[in-house]
């Protein structure tokens, strides 16, 4: 089990403590959904919705999930309506390091919103590592312009870094999504631990502690100065309930 669906197994179980018989998720740039079979499989409640506006992407994800009961994926890049889907009929609206590729974030974030039920979870994490540890001269290039002059860049190479403010004030006000938990995650050598385990074909408990281990102490992080607490735990979640 890796970072990810670790994560995505926490926000099931969060979901499922208001005794759902059944939990639908929807995922805004699912990628690949490659994470999903495995979850469908561990939760017979579940129904999963993606949306993946890269059509390679979009494509490998219709392959995975071509024979998964309960799933479905749809291409479309926008903020508003996305066809076939029903407002407030989802009990979770998540996504993973998209926030930072989003150049109308208030429009995104509005979308997510609409389509989240009453007292039901909208779960958006996202990534700083592009602003924080740039790995090559045009990431870093990329999110100076993002950063500054935003307009220049086309929406399929957007990334800039996102403040935890800017994404606060969007929960809460634009929204009416009371944001009520916050998680750190992925601190800067922990995919190269992953990777490296991988490798060697690792099959023990170590990296679930690590995951685990984010969750238990999320408090305490939480608590740091947040420049500190930002380099340290680079993937950022925040959590929200709509009222």
């Amino acid at each position: 089990m890796n970072s990810k669906e670790y994560f995505f197994d926490e926000v099931i179980r969060e979901a499922q403590k208001g005794g759902a018989t059944t939990v639908r998720v929807l995922e805004l740039g699912c990628g690949t959904a490659k994470y999903v079979p495995a979850m469908i499989a561990k939760y017979p409640n579940l129904e999963y919705v993606g949306i993946e506006p890269i059509t390679a992407s979009f494509e490998k994800a219709v392959e995975i999930l071509k024979d998964v009961p309960r799933t479905r994926v749809t291409s479309q890049l926008g903020y508003g309506t996305i066809e076939g889907l029903i407002d407030a009929s989802f009990d979770i609206v998540i996504s993973f390091s998209v926030l930072e590729h989003v150049k109308q974030l208030g429009a995104f974030m509005e979308m997510s919103a609409r389509y989240v039920k009453p007292q039901g979870l909208m779960v958006h994490r996202y990534d700083l590592g592009h602003a924080l540890y740039p790995t090559t001269l045009k990431e870093k290039l990329h999110v100076w312009i993002g950063n500054t002059f935003p307009a220049v860049l086309p929406e399929r190479t957007f990334v800039r870094y996102v403040p935890l403010t800017e994404v606060e004030g969007m929960y809460s006000k634009l929204l009416g999504v009371s944001p009520y938990r916050y998680t750190y995650h992925q601190m800067p050598n922990q995919k190269y631990l992953a990777k490296v385990l991988d490798l060697q074909k690792y099959t023990g408990t170590a990296l679930s502690e690590v995951y685990a281990w984010e969750f238990v102490h999320a408090e305490t992080f939480a608590s740091l100065p947040l420049p500190q607490r930002e380099r340290l735990f680079p993937t950022v979640a925040v959590w929200g309930r709509k009222g």
